[in-house]
């Protein structure tokens, strides 16, 4: 048995959102607390790690440990349906084998329902890397760094360096290079066991650094050398962390 109720459908809509640029299908595992995903993209070049406590919700219940399989764009497709004034209730209808979302405003009812897949085999490890250097930075710094790279590049590279955080491209087009002293105010923290880089696809950066940064105001980047990078979203409830694979040879 699973079933929540929202009256803001706003911040939950953004928070699916931010899955859906990466997961097309992932399977929800919820308990009695709080409910989690830990899914990879088709190409397996991207993860994303999120939990949401179940007090995020004005009403949360559930029994036992239930696991809701689901193509996530779709969802969204349906929550994008939901005004903003609309009461919503999301229920787990086992039997039926569907998700029912329930909306709600004065003597109006609507109800939408979407299959529930069977659960993906597919077991996701934790990622295990040794991050050699860390920067806290804001999302808005980020996110211009990123669409500043697009201008001239697929790719972008992002870099510790001494007292330095970067964000560089280059292209046929030309250059971008964003750089931040630790002094900078949006660069809040700056930690480097050892000089660390590595490049990335920069449409996974964008879409991540888009609808991320629409829930979060400051981003955790933690990287090594040639290594996977790891992206925490600060979200007021909850964890959102992506993990993104890097390009070698570019």
């Amino acid at each position: 048995m699973f079933e929540v109720e929202v009256s803001r459908i706003d911040p939950f809509r953004s928070l699916v959102k931010a899955l859906s640029v990466i997961v097309e299908e992932g399977t929800f595992t919820m308990n009695e607390a709080q409910l989690k995903l830990l899914a990879m993209d088709p190409s397996h070049v991207a993860m994303v790690d999120f939990e949401l406590p179940g007090g995020f919700f004005d009403s949360y219940r559930c029994e036992g440990e239930p696991k809701l399989s689901i193509n996530i764009k779709e969802f969204l497709r349906f929550l994008d349906r939901v005004d903003r004034d609309e009461q919503v209730r999301i229920v787990l209808n086992t039997e039926k084998a569907r998700l029912v979302i329930h909306c709600k405003r004065g003597g109006h009812s609507r109800r939408f329902e979407m299959p529930i897949l069977e659960p993906l085999d597919e077991e996701v490890p934790q990622p295990k890397i040794f991050f050699k250097a860390k920067a806290r930075v804001t999302t808005d710094a980020l996110r211009m760094a990123i669409r500043d790279a697009s201008l001239v590049s697929e790719h972008v590279r992002v870099e510790v360096e001494g007292d330095l955080f970067k964000v560089n491209a280059e292209g046929d087009m030309g250059s971008s290079f964003s750089e931040w002293t630790r002094d900078s105010d949006d660069l809040l923290e700056l930690k480097v066991d050892e000089d660390s880089s590595a490049t990335f696809t920069l449409s996974y950066l964008s879409d991540i650094a888009s609808a991320a940064g629409a829930n979060s105001e400051v981003a955790t980047l933690e990287l090594s050398t040639d290594m996977p990078i790891k992206m925490e979203f600060e979200i007021p409830q909850g964890r959102l962390v992506y993990y993104l694979a890097p390009c070698i040879g570019v």
